[in-house]
Formats: C-alpha cells, structure tokens, sequence
C-alpha cells in the first residue's frame, strides 16, 4: 500500500494517507472542543517518522489504527473513541483501547490533555511502534 492508497480488510477500509482522515475529522471537529484530542492525535501521527507503519480508519468517528502493512484478519486494532461513539469516553476525557486477538483487551481513559501521550505509549507497548525524538 503506498501513501495515499486504501486496503479493503473484509468490510473495512484502511487508508495509508493520515491526511484523509484528518480531513474527514476536521470536517466534524474542527470547532467542537471536546473533539480536539483526536487532532491533535493525527497530527502528531503525520508530524512522526513512523506514519507509513501505521494504517487508520474511522468507525463514524472513532480512529482505528492497525501496523502497516496491515495484516489479514483477525487483527489487533488500537482505537481512539470519539465524543458521540458508540462506546465513549466520559466528558473530557479521552477513550484508548487495544482489542487483542487473544482478547486480552485493555483500555484507559484519562483527561483529553493527556490523549497523545496515551496514544504514543499505546502504539510503542502493542505495535512496537514509537516516534523518533
């Protein structure tokens, strides 16, 4: 899959270009506050070195992230939950979890201040995947 390009996994499509979702997220959250988190989330995805090893989609609005390539099915998935998700996080805060093959699932929630740090933390503990300083 090269920048820009989309993978169809079953019924779900995951795109390489971080810059797509961005837009699409924008597009609802740009002046919603409580939604801000997620933003700053990909932007921190497109200001890394390591954007080409993760792939994203949307569930409505949650992001689901898999390694890049992405693998075939069954896979573990990290997903950032929205405002307005199906599962969300509480008022002002921010909704993190790891859905294992395994399920030997995990979640945190913590303030939406701490929602890129989490994210990092997340993507370095499950995908081995971590941004260059």
């Amino acid at each position: 899959m090269c920048e820009g390009e989309e993978v169809w996994v079953g019924v779900i499509r995951f795109w390489s270009a971080w810059a797509e979702v961005r837009d699409f997220e924008a597009a609802v959250f740009q002046d919603r506050a409580e939604g801000q988190y997620l933003l700053a989330i990909i932007d921190s995805v497109m200001a890394s070195s390591v954007s080409d090893q993760l792939a994203v989609t949307t569930s409505m609005h949650d992001l689901v992230i898999a390694p890049h390539p992405v693998p075939d099915p069954p896979m573990d998935v990290l997903i950032v939950r929205a405002p307005g998700s199906l599962h969300p996080p509480k008022q002002g805060s921010v909704l993190i979890e790891y859905l294992a093959v395994s399920e030997l699932n995990t979640s945190i929630e913590r303030p939406t201040t701490d929602a890129v740090g989490l994210f990092w933390r997340f993507l370095q503990e499950k995908f081995e995947v971590a941004p260059s300083s």
